[in-house]
């Protein structure tokens, strides 16, 4: 049915802050997930280059904004990497520290390279990184990032910010005092989860979940495949970013052009995209999606084969 939207009703309404049901521009529901977000790849080479350089462009003040953000490349977006996901690659230099401070957005990072002295110090617990390690930082904690070593540290951050800022629902406090807060603790901690412990030994295709329940709105395993091994992933409601850990692996789309990427590299893999993933070489993959939130929501589906 054609509907004149120049009559005077619909001026009307447009003054009132309304808009009649019944000639929306387009619709608001739809059979099936229209995503909006792409599969989309990033290069570890590519961001190092670029933080390397970016030396005194970043004031000391602000150490902690040393990274680059992963934005998806569709109309209109500025920062996310999938519709609830953020990750961006971040370094610290060698005798550096970024300032403490806490958010209501849940945190973790991969970390890519960095020497001995390098630490994170959640709320008062001094957490060593070294490469291959996750290190999680539940919402609101107390958090900054030390580097006491001769060499730069690298990551990747990855965040649910995209999320917190749909909810409306962002806080950010930094430390009282300034600076770093202090050490209160050392030692293991259950917030650093090296993935080769967290895998075991051998080489043979597994799954591991870690740092389960810590994020209620993220989750990340650990994909350990040999040379040869593949992993099909359907269509789901789920947003995924993975991250390879060591070797180098091949994703696929649906429909759209193999990636091989190595140590370091990212790559999104949106909601209702189904993807293949294969070992180029023997290969360990870190995955970050947000299916803890849409389960709670009630909102994870997988399309039928």
């Amino acid at each position: 049915m054609n509907v004149d939207v120049k009559l005077p009703l619909y001026s009307e309404l447009g003054h009132l802050s309304f808009s009649p049901g019944w000639a929306r521009p387009e619709p608001s529901m739809w059979a099936l997930p229209k995503p909006k977000f792409q599969p989309a790849v990033w290069r570890f080479a590519a961001a190092k280059r670029a933080l390397d350089q970016s030396g005194d462009l970043v004031p000391a003040e602000q150490t902690e904004r040393r990274n680059l953000i992963m934005v998806n490349p569709i109309e209109g977006n500025t920062y996310a990497t999938t519709r609830h996901l953020v990750a961006a690659y971040q370094c610290v230099l060698a005798g550096d520290s970024a300032r403490s401070h806490r958010h209501s957005a849940a945190s973790l990072r991969l970390v890519l390279a960095g020497k001995p002295g390098t630490y994170t110090i959640v709320n008062g617990a001094r957490v060593d990184m070294a490469p291959g390690d996750v290190v999680l930082t539940p919402a609101w904690s107390w958090h900054g990032h030390v580097n006491e070593s001769a060499e730069t540290s690298y990551w990747i951050d990855f965040l649910d910010i995209p999320f917190i800022q749909l909810s409306e629902a962002m806080f950010f406090e930094p430390y009282p005092a300034g600076g770093i807060e202090p050490i209160t603790s050392r030692g293991p901690s259950p917030m650093r989860i090296p993935s080769g412990e967290a895998l075991g030994p051998g080489y043979d295709a597994t799954t591991v979940e870690v740092g389960k329940g810590v994020m209620p709105t993220i989750a990340m395993h650990l994909l350990r495949q040999p040379k040869g091994g593949r992993v099909e992933v359907p269509k789901s409601t789920v947003n995924n970013i993975y991250a390879v850990v060591s070797g180098s692996a091949r994703f696929t789309p649906e429909g759209g052009a193999a990636e091989v990427l190595g140590v370091g590299d990212v790559i999104a893999m949106p909601c209702w995209h189904a993807h293949a993933i294969e070992a180029a070489e023997d290969a360990v993959v870190f995955r970050v999606c947000d299916e803890p939130l849409l389960a709670k929501l009630g909102l994870v589906r997988t399309a039928a084969a």
